[in-house]
C-alpha cells in the first residue's frame, strides 16, 4: 500500500482528474475552431491551468479576446497561463511589468512579445536589464533578438518630418540597445548570434566592427550568421 510519499505512482482519482482536465482542454480548442466564444469563455475559470491556457487561445481564435481578460491572465499564478497572455495580448495591454516575474519562461515570452512592437521604445531600458542581468540564458537570449527588433523599428520611424523629442527619446534606446547589443558578444553562441543580427542593424562602426569579428568566432554557427549578413563565404 502506498504511503503517499513523493514519487508514488499516480492514484486512480489522480488519472481521472488528469483525463477530465484533458477533455475540458480539448473542448476549449474545439470551442475555438468552431467560433464558439461563450463555451471558450466559461473556460477561463477552470481549476486546470491548461485548460485555462487553451481557453484564451480559443478566444483569440474567434476573434474575441478582450484586452480586460488578457490582464486578467497575466495574473494568474500559473506561468502557462501567463505566457500565453503574453503571447496573445494586443498592443494597449502593458507587459512591461512582467519582465521582473520570477518564471524564466515568462520573462522568455514577455520579451518576445514586446520585441514584435518594434517601433515602441518604453521597454528598451528594462529589456536591457534582462539581457545584462538574468542568469537564464534563454532569458538575455529573448532579450537581445527583441532589443535587435526594436532598433531596427526606431531607425525606420526617423526621418526629416519626425517629431524632435520623439526623435531625441527614439536615438537614446537605441544607443542603449547598441551597448547592451555589443556587450552580448561576449555571451554565449545563441546569444552571440541574435546580438549579430541586431547589431547588422546598426550604421556604426563598433557595430561594423563586432560583425566582421563575428566572421573569426569561435563558434561555426556564428561565423555562419556573420558571413550570411556580410555576404562572404565562411569556412
Amino acid at each position: 500500500m502506498s504511503d503517499g510519499k513523493a514519487g508514488d505512482a499516480p492514484t486512480g482519482r489522480d488519472d481521472e482528474a488528469g483525463d477530465e482536465a484533458y477533455a475540458r482542454r480539448l473542448a476549449a480548442v474545439v470551442a475555438g475552431h468552431r467560433g464558439e466564444a461563450a463555451a471558450a469563455e466559461r473556460l477561463l475559470d477552470d481549476d486546470d491551468a491548461g485548460v485555462r491556457a487553451a481557453a484564451l487561445g480559443a478566444l483569440a481564435r474567434c476573434g474575441a479576446l478582450r484586452a480586460d481578460q488578457v490582464r486578467q491572465a497575466l495574473g494568474d499564478q500559473a506561468a502557462t497561463v501567463r505566457c500565453r497572455a503574453a503571447e496573445l495580448a494586443p498592443p494597449e495591454v502593458e507587459l512591461l511589468g512582467l519582465l521582473s516575474d520570477p518564471d524564466a519562461s515568462v520573462v522568455e515570452t514577455v520579451a518576445a512579445a514586446l520585441g514584435e512592437r518594434d517601433r515602441d521604445p518604453g521597454p528598451v531600458a528594462e529589456l536591457c536589464r534582462v539581457a545584462r542581468s538574468r542568469d537564464e540564458p534563454l532569458c538575455r537570449e529573448s532579450a537581445v533578438a527583441a532589443l535587435g527588433a526594436i532598433a531596427a523599428g526606431l531607425d525606420a520611424d526617423a526621418g526629416p518630418d519626425s517629431d524632435a523629442a520623439l526623435g531625441a527619446a527614439h536615438d537614446a534606446a537605441r544607443a542603449m540597445a547598441l551597448e547592451v547589443l555589443l556587450d552580448a558578444m561576449d555571451d554565449r553562441p545563441q546569444i552571440r548570434r541574435r546580438a549579430l543580427l541586431g547589431l547588422h542593424q546598426f550604421d556604426d562602426d563598433r557595430a561594423e566592427t563586432a560583425v566582421r569579428a563575428g566572421l573569426e568566432d569561435r563558434d561555426r554557427q556564428v561565423r555562419a550568421v556573420a558571413g550570411e549578413l556580410l555576404g562572404v563565404p565562411v569556412h
